[in-house]
């Protein structure tokens, strides 16, 4: 039985960055347990798709256990619904809106009791934004709008997408935010890659986490962000290798595999 500690103050100095990966995203919950067992709290959170979901639900306050039993049994037809007029997308993000009011509520970004910044890009003029403003439920469905797949959300008069195809990993969020370390859970990281690649769907799935995989390695590397700023890094990759993004299978082994892997991250760093 997992030993619970105290909960303790968020820690400012302290950043927590969650990446995106459709399904993968739900192993965050194995740091967010890990975090908790070793009474880590962070003080600012940034994420963006999957991840934001998932951090989101941290920075509003609720332990791991629930976020966990929450969203256990997910599938995808909760949050998939046709676009009438297929301007944007293939998919209306009704049901997607409607699935994280569901389990978020009414709350506004800036009311959370962890500070939190959500990726997002916009549309017409490309540039990257960290939401830290405005209806919480609204600003994740805009961050987990694929590009093509779901319809784009509007979000205070501007088109708003997902950011994970460039910021995956968005350690940018933190600039200018006191935070001196960040730990970071990656879930397409070095394996991060499908073993198997049988249809369509498949090859463009795997192009996108080779192409993400390869950008986040530049992002950490020396020569990267991780060269260029003071933040102390902690960077947790996933053991995601052979897992489909859009279909995952053992979750419950998954996020126990993350947990054990956190843990044993965290333990030499704290």
């Amino acid at each position: 039985m997992v030993k619970k500690m105290a909960r303790p103050e968020p820690d400012p100095e302290l950043g927590l960055c969650l990446s995106g990966g459709g399904g993968r995203g739900l192993l965050h919950v194995g740091l967010l347990l890990a975090l908790e067992e070793l009474g880590i709290r962070p003080g600012i959170v940034a994420s963006v798709s999957s991840g934001a979901l998932l951090g989101a639900l941290y920075a509003s306050g609720k332990p791991a256990e629930v976020i966990k039993s929450n969203l256990e049994g997910f599938k995808w037809t909760e949050i998939i619904a046709p676009s009438l007029l297929r301007r944007r997308g293939i998919l209306s993000t009704v049901r997607l809106q409607a699935f994280y009011r569901r389990h978020l509520g009414s709350i506004n970004i800036e009311d959370l009791p962890i500070r939190m910044k959500i990726a997002a890009v916009n549309l017409m003029d490309g540039k990257v934004v960290g939401f830290t403003s405005g209806s919480l439920s609204k600003c994740v469905a805009a961050s987990s709008a694929i590009p093509g797949i779901f319809e784009p959300v509007r979000v205070n008069g501007g088109i708003y997408y997902d950011a994970g195809g460039i910021y995956n990993l968005p350690l940018e969020l933190f600039a200018g935010e006191g935070v001196r370390r960040i730990i970071a859970g990656n879930t397409i990281g070095q394996y991060g890659l499908m073993k198997e690649v049988k249809t369509v769907q498949d090859t463009l799935n795997q192009a996108y986490l080779i192409r993400t995989m390869h950008l986040t390695a530049l992002k950490t590397g020396p020569m990267g962000w991780q060269g260029k700023n003071d933040e102390d890094l902690i960077l947790i990759d996933y053991r995601t290798e052979g897992t489909n993004p859009a279909n995952i299978s053992d979750c419950e082994g998954l996020i126990e595999d993350t947990r054990i892997l956190s843990l044993d991250t965290l333990k030499r760093e704290f």
